[in-house]
C-alpha cells in the first residue's frame, strides 16, 4: 500500500508540474490531476470562507452616546449591525467634509516691539552738542534740571525744539545752591500749603507757551532717603510728598499748563526705600511713570547689569501704575573695559521690558557717566539707538510720534 501510495503522490506532482510549464500529460497522470486538484481545493475551502464571512462589529465602533442618539432616531430598542454601519459611514463621511472646508488657522503674529526714544541730559547745549558729534546721533529726548529759585528754562526749551526733540524737566522744590538736605522753606508742606503757588503758576504758563507737549518730572527720586523731598528728610512726613505733588498738578493745570506731562519718577527700589505705595499721587495726577538707576561698578557696590539694577523697581512700579507709559529717565554707568557691552545690553533690555525712552545722564558728575568720552561706548550706543524700534532727534514729527504726544 505505501508502495501505491508514493507512485500516485509522485504521479501527481509530475502532472502538476507540467502543467504549470506546459508540458503535455499522458493519459495515465491526466486522470490524476484533477483528483489532486479537488483534494487541495477541498482542504483550502474552509478557511477561504472564514476570510470573506469574517464581520466587523459596527456597533462596537459607536459611542454609547452615539447609539443611544441613533436608536432614538431610528425608534428601537436594539440596533442591527446594519444600522450601525450606516451610521458609522454617515459619520465618516461628515469628518472628511468637515476637514476639507476647515479654515486653515490664523497665524499668531508676532509681538510688536516697544518703539523707544534715545534720549540724553547734559551740562548745557554747548555739551549736548558734542556728545551728539561724538556718537552720531542727535538726541530724541533733551534732560534738564530746575530748581524752584529759577524760572522755565526757555532757553533749554528752545535748543530742544530746534533740534527736533522733546523737553524733560526734573523740576525740584529746593534751592540748588544751598549744600544741604536741611532747607526749611522748601518742606513738602510748604509747598502743598500753597508757598509757591505764584511762582508755579508763572512756570505752567511759561510752559504752555512753548506750544508743545512738556514732561516734568517732579521733585524726583523721592523714594530715596538723600533728597530734601526725601520722607523723613527735611521735617517731610508721610502722605507730605502725594500731597505737594497734587497741589503742584492742580496749580499748573489751572494756570494753563495743559500741556504739561507729568512723570512719576523714583529711583530703582532698594532695601530700605520707601515703598511706591506711600508715594504715589494717582493715576489722575500721573500721565507716565520713570525710573532711574546707575551702575556704579567699584565706587559703590561692584559690577551689576541692567537686570540687576532695575528688575525690582521695574516690576513696583508696573503693579502700581498698569498702563502708564514707561520711561528711564536716568541711567548711567562708570567707565570701564566692560561698559561698551554694558550699553549694547542695557538698551536692548530696556526696549524689551517695555520702556518708551532711554535718556542717559550724559556728565562727569560722580565719575564719568558720559557715552561720549569713549568711542567704543560712543560707537555701541549709536549701533543700539539705531535697531529696530528706536527713534532718535532730528525730526519731532517721528519723536512725538513715537512717544504717543
Amino acid at each position: 500500500m505505501a508502495m501505491h501510495r508514493a507512485r500516485f503522490v509522485a504521479v501527481a506532482a509530475s502532472v502538476a508540474l507540467a502543467g504549470s510549464i506546459g508540458i503535455a500529460a499522458s493519459p495515465g497522470q491526466a486522470m490524476a490531476a484533477p483528483a489532486v486538484a479537488s483534494a487541495i481545493s477541498a482542504a483550502s475551502a474552509p478557511a477561504a470562507k472564514k476570510l470573506t464571512t469574517k464581520k466587523v462589529n459596527y456597533c462596537g465602533s459607536l459611542t454609547r452616546k452615539q447609539r443611544v442618539t441613533l436608536k432614538r432616531e431610528l425608534k428601537v430598542r436594539k440596533l442591527t449591525n446594519k444600522q450601525c454601519s450606516a451610521k458609522a459611514r454617515s459619520l465618516k463621511l461628515s469628518a472628511q467634509k468637515a476637514a476639507k472646508t476647515k479654515p486653515a488657522p490664523t497665524p499668531t503674529p508676532a509681538p510688536t516691539p516697544t518703539t523707544t526714544v534715545f534720549g540724553m541730559s547734559a551740562n548745557g547745549e554747548t555739551a549736548l552738542k558734542a556728545a551728539e558729534a561724538a556718537i552720531g546721533l542727535k538726541a530724541g529726548v533733551v534732560g534738564v534740571f530746575a530748581d524752584f529759585k529759577h524760572p522755565f528754562p526757555a532757553q533749554d526749551a528752545a535748543y530742544a525744539a530746534a533740534r527736533g526733540a522733546s523737553l524733560m524737566i526734573s523740576w525740584e522744590p529746593w534751592d540748588w545752591e544751598v549744600k544741604s538736605q536741611t532747607q526749611p522753606a522748601y518742606t513738602l508742606d510748604q509747598v502743598a500749603a500753597g508757598t509757591y503757588d505764584s511762582y508755579i503758576s508763572t512756570f505752567a504758563k511759561a510752559a504752555a507757551a512753548t506750544a508743545r507737549p512738556v514732561f516734568i518730572r517732579f521733585a524726583a527720586e523721592m523714594n530715596g532717603d538723600w533728597q530734601v523731598w526725601s520722607t523723613g528728610a527735611n521735617s517731610n512726613g508721610p502722605g507730605d510728598y502725594i500731597a505737594a505733588y497734587r497741589h503742584v498738578v492742580d496749580v499748573s493745570r489751572a494756570a494753563g499748563g495743559t500741556n504739561i506731562k507729568w512723570v512719576f519718577n523714583p529711583i530703582v527700589s532698594y532695601e530700605g526705600s520707601t515703598p511706591l505705595t506711600q508715594l504715589y499721587p494717582g493715576d489722575a495726577y500721573v500721565d507716565w511713570v520713570a525710573l532711574d538707576g546707575y551702575n556704579w561698578g567699584a565706587l559703590k557696590w561692584g559690577w551689576q547689569s541692567f537686570t540687576d539694577i532695575f528688575t525690582m523697581g521695574l516690576n513696583e512700579i508696573k503693579a502700581i501704575a498698569p498702563g502708564k507709559p514707561l520711561a528711564i529717565a536716568e541711567i548711567g554707568c562708570t567707565p570701564g573695559t566692560a561698559k561698551a557691552a554694558w550699553v549694547t545690553d542695557s538698551f536692548a533690555k530696556a526696549q524689551a521690558a517695555g520702556v518708551r525712552m532711554v535718556v542717559w545722564f550724559e556728565h562727569n558728575k560722580e565719575t564719568d557717566w558720559r557715552l561720549s568720552s569713549d568711542a567704543k561706548v560712543a560707537a555701541a550706543a549709536k549701533t543700539a539707538a539705531t535697531r529696530a524700534g528706536w527713534v532718535s532727534g532730528g525730526d519731532y514729527n517721528k519723536v512725538k510720534a513715537a512717544l504717543g504726544l
